[in-house]
């Protein structure tokens, strides 16, 4: 069998393969001789009809299924003996046989990109670190006290503030319904500085108001006319949130963790210190993936090679289809645009860190894996032993958790050969977007 291996365009190779007819030739005979075992013909018994009679009623059938059985056999033996490492399936682009050439075929497939590393070490990054302020506390301390408020009815006027339930009818200029535009039981908060709640002040039951607001064009300038809406008032609530004391931090049953202890809130001012311990714990977690995500994105600028094409496509739609179902409220558009550049960058680096992981020797154990699935265990109040043997005796999750702490383990070390530059930013600024990333 000759075999030779044509390098095109970007990740693809063309794998061509020639092979005697006396080879193929002595396959078929071999499944002619299986099947004359089990063809009954008239005339014979079953099993003893002539190999030569079998041949002649189903040889042709026979060597064209032969043929269709080697061929991948072909091109998988051709694969490996030249060490291709192929990322798809093959594409049989031709295939020709006759007694006098014997079989030929012709096979594309596409390869892992060959990935050349350059500086991946020494980097010089900005860390950014989030500092938690006393006003951030207080924020959070307010949010809780808002999820514990309950609501209480008003005999009364409207005031900042307050929360309403309206029906809401869209009207023309003239005051007209505008048909199919209304929308009953609305809840909204009135305040002073919305321009559609702020003419609700000092209304009553039963109450109805002209709203008016502005509205923009699809691209986004102002519409000549304003949108009228008739608001009708059917029930007005004062949020009544709860006094700030040791009363209200204890009702919580907030479990403050400081290390591998627990304890239960008992004071305002413990709720106060493990709203700051949270706080800065979270900004030290946006920080840390702040910086991978800039080191990842100098790498692969460094670093830079191509992707196969037909591998890279089906990731982007198998990518796209899991954006969809995760972020459903977002525009279409914006997840496509998205979702692609996140696809790609993640493609991209899963080759770069699989090559530097290589380079640099860095494997996780079996026994590594134990260890993280114990203080997952523990600090999840699970019993370890069954936590490990539903990850370990599972392919797929025991492969993925391997592959999740080899690139935290490759992070781990790049970082140690990182220069670190650290500038300080208010805890508001750690959730402005940067990139969708999985």
């Amino acid at each position: 069998m000759d075999v030779k291996i044509i390098p095109a365009e970007k990740c693809k190779r063309y794998i061509e393969v020639t092979m005697p007819a006396e080879e193929v030739e002595s396959r078929v005979t071999a499944e002619l001789r299986k099947y004359q075992k089990r063809v009954q013909i008239h005339g014979f018994r079953k099993g003893k009809a002539p190999l030569q009679l079998v041949k002649q009623i189903y040889g042709s059938a026979i060597r064209q299924e032969t043929i269709d059985e080697m061929i991948p056999e072909i091109i998988s033996d051709a694969r490996d003996k030249n060490g291709l490492k192929t990322v798809g399936p093959a594409n049989l682009e031709d295939r020709k046989y006759d007694e006098q050439n014997g079989l030929s075929v012709r096979a594309s497939v596409e390869v892992a990109p060959e990935v050349e590393l350059r500086n991946y070490k020494g980097l010089e990054l900005e860390k950014t670190i989030f500092g938690v302020e006393d006003q951030d506390v207080t924020e959070a301390i307010e949010g809780l006290r808002e999820q514990a408020a309950i609501m209480r009815v008003v005999d009364g006027e409207v005031q900042t503030g307050y929360i309403v339930v309206t029906d809401i009818q869209r009207v023309d200029a003239a005051g007209f319904p505008i048909i199919g535009n209304k929308h009953e039981d609305q809840r909204l908060q009135v305040t002073n500085d919305d321009e559609f709640t702020k003419p609700l002040i000092g209304a009553k039951v039963g109450d109805s108001r002209r709203v008016s607001i502005a509205e923009k064009r699809p691209d986004g300038t102002a519409a000549e006319q304003p949108a009228f809406y008739q608001v009708t008032v059917k029930e007005i609530s004062e949020k009544i949130l709860p006094a700030l004391d040791d009363a209200f931090a204890k009702n919580l049953n907030f479990i403050a963790k400081r290390g591998d202890q627990e304890k239960t809130i008992e004071t305002l001012e413990e709720l106060k210190q493990a709203i700051r311990d949270e706080l800065s714990s979270r900004a030290e977690h946006r920080s840390r993936e702040n910086l991978r995500n800039d080191l990842i994105d100098e790498l692969l600028k460094i670093n830079a090679f191509d992707l196969p094409e037909a591998m890279a496509e089906a990731y982007v739609q198998k990518f796209a289809e899991s954006m969809k179902a995760q972020f459903a409220g977002l525009p279409e558009e914006m997840l496509n645009n998205e979702g692609r550049a996140a696809a790609m960058r993640r493609l991209r680096w899963d080759f770069l860190r699989a090559r530097i992981a290589e380079v640099e020797g860095i494997e996780v154990s079996d026994e590594e894996m134990r260890e993280y699935l114990i203080a997952t265990a523990l600090s999840s109040k699970q019993e370890p032993q069954r936590l490990i043997n539903q990850t370990m005796n599972n392919a797929e999750k025991r492969d993925k958790l391997r592959d999740d702490l080899r690139e935290t383990k490759l992070l781990q070390f790049l970082e140690s050969q990182m220069k670190i530059r650290e500038r300080y930013a208010p805890y508001k600024d750690r959730e402005q977007s940067r990139i969708i990333t999985v």
